[in-house]
């Protein structure tokens, strides 16, 4: 009975030791749970990022183009009253306008900023400018010009077309896929996004 009473203390002492976790490196590994947090953080944070900046980039694409609206409506209002043409502006003057009624934020990034004036008797005679196409920015046309080639005298149909490359796809490579792009859907080289106002009317009789 002692002989066999010692064989099952001997035998239960082994398989303590075969059913005991393992106090090596890997087993403490398996047992240690501290870094479940950071790990399931990891999985979240930088999906929840991108959301964050799709968020913010979206937001500053609408204060964008109500800085550009704004910014073509104050301007376009000097065509309409004949102020700028009163003041022998030329086109690249009135672009300069455009761009300092926009504030600092449209202002700094002037030379991105495009602007088309045209003009007729009638609707029918004014055929809108496309702002690009095949990836190219449509440029100005002789901007050292007088306004008034564009904008016609009073009483007359105008239509102002300001087109807008935004830089900030740019900086975030993947907002290009949720920004406007032209209207042959063919990206802009530059790599930015296109924002187009536009402010049509006719010009009071101020001759």
């Amino acid at each position: 009975m002692r002989q066999w009473g010692s064989y099952m203390k001997s035998s239960g002492t082994q398989l303590d030791v075969l059913a005991r976790p393992s106090s090596g490196l890997c087993g403490r590994f398996a047992r240690n749970r501290d870094g479940v947090t950071a790990i399931e953080f990891g999985f979240v944070a930088f999906p929840f990022l991108l959301f964050v900046l799709g968020i913010m980039a979206v937001g500053l694409q609408f204060f964008t183009i109500n800085a550009l609206d704004s910014s073509v409506e104050t301007a376009s209002r000097k065509i309409r009253t004949g102020q700028a043409q009163r003041a022998d502006l030329t086109l690249q003057q009135f672009k300069e306008l455009v761009c300092e009624s926009g504030g600092y934020y449209i202002n700094s990034n002037c030379s991105r900023v495009f602007v088309h004036v045209q003009s007729g008797p009638s609707w029918a005679d004014i055929v809108p400018r496309v702002c690009a196409a095949n990836g190219q920015m449509t440029p100005q046309s002789n901007t050292t010009a007088a306004l008034t080639d564009s904008s016609g005298g009073s009483e007359q149909v105008v239509l102002v077309t300001v087109c807008y490359d935004w830089q900030l796809p740019v900086t975030f490579p993947y907002l290009q896929y949720m920004m406007m792009r032209p209207t042959d859907n063919v990206p802009l080289e530059s790599g930015g996004s296109l924002i187009q106002s536009v402010a049509t009317f006719r010009t009071e009789p101020y001759e």
